[in-house]
């Protein structure tokens, strides 16, 4: 039975490389805040200050069931408003909006990991995660980015992707052998436990769970999932589960049954510390993977193993004064569509994933913490003095939002929302949109969308 479900896990292990769509023992709140296992990096643009850390921590999960899952609506881009209890914030474009490229460099290794795009006088700071508390093997680094508005008033973060499983069952016979318990670390998997939960049920969990110091959280909306959005969601959960399938085609008893893809944006109103009305918005992704793996030998009986692997490819968060909502809303939207990692650290951690499972295999990793220095090592030679690029972020409704998609000089993207008619590319390499033909900056070049 040991040599059966060594098999299998190793099988399980080796595969879960496949669901990255492009994070062990230590303080689950970590994971929000960008988490102490690396060196922040601060970032002032022109007039800027100090960022403090948004201050979020995490407390206990939701169930969100076991034997199944459902669909959370998702988000869409925020020009149609939010209704609140006070009245109706309409969320529109400005005349014009100065997009700066704010370029995140990971102070361990030197190494171009980000891109924050934000507006003149905002100070970002950045911290790269190495091997911390929600690191796995498919995400054995992560990236965690705070940016902030002279006053304070608009503060705005991204956290790349992170990784988890739920154990739904383990057993031998019938007899359980290992049992989920959220928070607590899988040897097996070498991924933190934590009960699956869709896009909006975690972008609830973010809320009610990870800001403390606040009072009062109110959900005020949902962005309604458009049809369109859906229709894509459904079309990534069904060639996600026959990508994996075909791999463990020649695996005899390991499958995918079920896959679900989900994007929700949700927002909130809440009371901070000091007693200022705020709004909160969460927008997120999720997907989850239901992996089978039954095994049957003379004598031994019937092992089945059955585990959500699930993943946040994407979660950004606007915290705002209510009477800047507006105004935060149109440089949130940018943010989120402009801010990711770069292509070179996103096959940095692929091409790490296998390794660390092979290590796993052979009996020489138990933990993610103990590859921190390989990890490390092996980024900084593989990216080495290469030039960081952006061909977009990660998510998968990035197709439908309304807007439109340029590319730079350098051969980056950058996405501008539909309602403005001209985009320039200034001399630094920072971005300007406007609607005025007579708008026009110094030294900028003219923009055509793709």
């Amino acid at each position: 039975m040991r040599k059966q479900r060594k098999a299998g896990l190793a099988i399980a292990a080796a595969v879960s490389i496949l669901l990255a769509s492009q994070g062990y023992a230590a303080d689950i709140g970590d994971f929000l805040t960008g988490g102490s296992g690396g060196q922040g990096q601060e970032t002032s643009m022109p007039g800027g200050q100090d960022i403090t850390d948004a201050g979020m921590q995490t407390g206990n999960g939701q169930e969100a069931g076991s034997t199944g899952m459902q669909t959370g609506s998702g988000q869409e881009a925020g020009s149609t408003g939010m209704q609140t209890g006070s009245g109706q914030y309409a969320a529109g474009t400005s005349a014009s909006q100065s997009l700066n490229m704010v370029t995140c460099t990971d102070p361990q290794t030197g190494l171009n990991v980000a891109r924050a795009v934000v507006p003149e006088g905002y100070t970002v700071n950045s911290e790269t995660i190495w091997c911390g508390a929600v690191q796995s093997p498919d995400y054995p680094a992560e990236v965690f980015i705070d940016a902030k508005s002279q006053d304070g008033s608009i503060q705005m973060t991204y956290e790349s992707p992170i990784e988890f499983i739920q154990i739904l069952n383990a057993s031998v016979n019938g007899m359980q052998f290992v049992v989920h318990q959220d928070y607590q670390v899988s040897i097996d998997y070498l991924m933190m436990m934590l009960t699956y939960m869709n896009a909006s049920q975690y972008c609830d969990y973010v809320s009610q769970t990870c800001m403390p110091g606040t009072s009062g959280m109110t959900l005020i909306s949902e962005t309604p999932l458009p049809q369109e959005t859906q229709a894509l969601m459904d079309q990534v959960s069904r060639q996600k589960m026959d990508e994996i399938n075909q791999v463990l085609a020649a695996s005899d008893g390991v499958y995918v049954d079920l896959v679900e893809t989900t994007t929700a944006e949700k927002t909130y109103r809440y009371t901070d510390a000091a007693g200022r009305s705020k709004i909160l918005v969460i927008n997120c992704a999720c997907q989850g993977v239901r992996m089978v793996e039954n095994f049957s030998s003379y004598g031994m009986g019937t092992t089945n193993i059955t585990n959500l692997i699930w993943s946040v490819p994407y979660r950004y968060a606007l915290m705002v004064d209510e009477d800047k909502y507006e105004e935060g809303r149109v440089i949130f939207d940018s943010f989120c569509t402009n801010t990711t990692i770069s292509d070179q650290f996103k096959k940095a951690m692929a091409d790490l994933s296998l390794s660390i499972v092979q290590g796993r295999a052979n009996g020489n990793t138990t933990t993610i913490s103990s590859q921190t220095s390989y990890v490390q090592d092996s980024v900084s030679s593989s990216l080495g003095s290469s030039d960081d690029t952006y061909s977009g972020m990660e998510a998968w409704d990035d197709a439908i939002l309304d807007r439109n998609d340029y590319t730079l000089s350098s051969g980056d993207s950058v996405k501008v929302d539909t309602s403005y008619d001209y985009v320039y590319e200034l001399p630094d390499g920072n971005v300007y949109a406007t609607n005025s033909a007579l708008d026009e900056p110094a030294g900028g070049t003219l923009l055509y969308a793709n």
